[in-house]
C-alpha cells in the first residue's frame, strides 16, 4: 500500500468540498431570508406586499452578496488549479469561512437595523423548566476530547523539535476546546415564548438548541480533535517516514467525522425548517418587558462567540502580519 501524496489529498479535499458548498448554496443559502415564509425577511416581520416593493431590492442585495462571496471562492479555486499551488488548498478551504461568516452577520445586522427597529409587541408565555448541562452535553465525551488533546500535546512536546510549526496545533486546540464553553452557553440560552402555539415554539427552541450543540460538537470540536491527534501521531510517533497505513487511517478518520457532521447538519436544517415554517422566528417580536434579541442570541452566547471567533481570526492573521512586517 502506497501512502497518499500531499497533492492527491488536496485534490480529493477540493472534490469533496465543492459539491457540498454548492449543495448548501442551492438548498439553504440562496433563499435563506424566505425560510420563515412571505411574512418575514431574515426572521424580521415585514408588512404585506413587502416582496412586491422594497423586498425586491433587499433580495437583490442579498443575492449579490452571496454571489460575490461564492465568486471570490471560485476565483481563488481557479487560481490554485491553474497555478498548481495545491499547498494553498487549506487556506482556500478554511479561509472562505472568515469573509462568509463576517458578511452574513453584517448583512443580518444591517437588515435588523433597517427593518427591525420597531418589532411588534406580543404577549409572552414563561417556560419554567430547568435545563441541566448533563441533559444536553455528554461529559464523558467531553472528557475524552480533552484527554485526546492532552495526549496529542504530549506526543508533540515529547517527539518534535523547536522548528515544528506550533501555530497549527494551537489553533486546532483553541477551536476544539473553545466549543465546550460555547455548548454551555447554548444550554443556558433561552428566549421568550409567544402566547400562541407556545408548546410548538418550545419544542422548536429545544430542537434548535440540541441541533446546534450536536453539529458544532462534531464539526468544530471532534473534527479538530481528530486532526490534532492525526498531526501528533504522524509528527510525534513517526517523525521521519510514517507507514502508509497510518496516513490512510488519519485521512479516513478526518473525512468520516467531517462527512458525518455534514449529514447531521443538512438533515437537521431540513427538520428545523419544517418545524418552524408556520411559527414566529426568534427576534421577530418583543415582549412588553424588553427588546427583541439580537441575531436570536443571548448576551452570554454573544460574548463567547466574539472571544472564540476573535481567537480564530488572530491565529489566521498572525502569520500574515508577521510576514508583512
Amino acid at each position: 500500500m502506497s501512502a497518499p501524496s500531499v497533492v492527491g489529498v488536496y485534490i480529493f479535499t477540493i472534490c469533496v468540498l465543492v459539491p457540498v458548498l454548492i449543495y448548501a448554496l442551492v438548498k439553504h443559502l440562496w433563499n435563506q431570508p424566505l425560510q420563515n415564509g412571505p411574512g418575514y425577511f431574515y426572521g424580521i416581520e415585514v408588512p404585506a406586499g413587502f416582496y412586491e416593493g422594497p423586498g425586491r431590492r433587499w433580495m437583490t442585495g442579498y443575492h449579490a452578496m452571496v454571489a460575490a462571496l461564492y465568486g471570490v471562492w471560485a476565483v481563488a479555486l481557479a487560481a490554485i488549479v491553474v497555478s498548481r499551488r495545491w499547498e494553498l488548498t487549506p487556506v482556500w478551504a478554511g479561509g472562505f469561512a472568515i469573509p462568509f461568516v463576517t458578511s452574513m452577520f453584517a448583512f443580518q445586522a444591517w437588515t435588523r437595523h433597517k427593518l427591525g427597529v420597531n418589532p411588534p409587541v406580543r404577549p409572552v408565555a414563561l417556560a419554567l423548566e430547568s435545563r441541566r448541562f448533563g441533559d444536553y452535553i455528554s461529559w464523558p465525551a467531553e472528557t475524552l476530547a480533552v484527554a485526546l488533546v492532552a495526549l496529542s500535546w504530549w506526543l508533540l512536546l515529547r517527539h518534535t523539535g523547536r522548528h515544528f510549526d506550533w501555530l497549527t496545533p494551537l489553533q486546532l486546540t483553541w477551536v476544539a476546546l473553545g466549543m465546550i464553553p460555547g455548548k454551555m452557553a447554548m444550554v443556558r440560552l433561552s428566549f421568550p415564548l409567544p402566547a400562541e402555539r407556545t408548546e410548538e415554539h418550545f419544542h422548536l427552541q429545544d430542537f434548535a438548541r440540541r441541533f446546534w450543540i450536536r453539529v458544532s460538537g462534531i464539526i468544530f470540536e471532534w473534527f479538530m480533535v481528530i486532526v490534532l491527534l492525526g498531526v501528533a501521531l504522524l509528527h510525534g510517533l513517526f517523525p521521519v517516514h510514517p507507514a502508509p497505513v497510518w496516513r490512510w487511517l488519519v485521512l479516513a478518520s478526518m473525512f468520516a467525522v467531517w462527512g458525518y457532521g455534514m449529514n447531521v447538519m443538512f438533515r437537521g436544517m431540513r427538520e428545523m425548517k419544517a418545524m418552524g415554517r408556520e411559527l414566529r422566528p426568534v427576534g421577530s417580536w418583543k415582549t412588553p418587558f424588553g427588546h427583541a434579541s439580537c441575531f436570536g442570541m443571548g448576551r452570554a452566547f454573544q460574548i463567547w462567540f466574539a472571544i472564540w471567533f476573535g481567537g480564530i481570526l488572530a491565529f489566521i492573521l498572525y502569520p500574515l502580519c508577521k510576514a508583512w512586517l
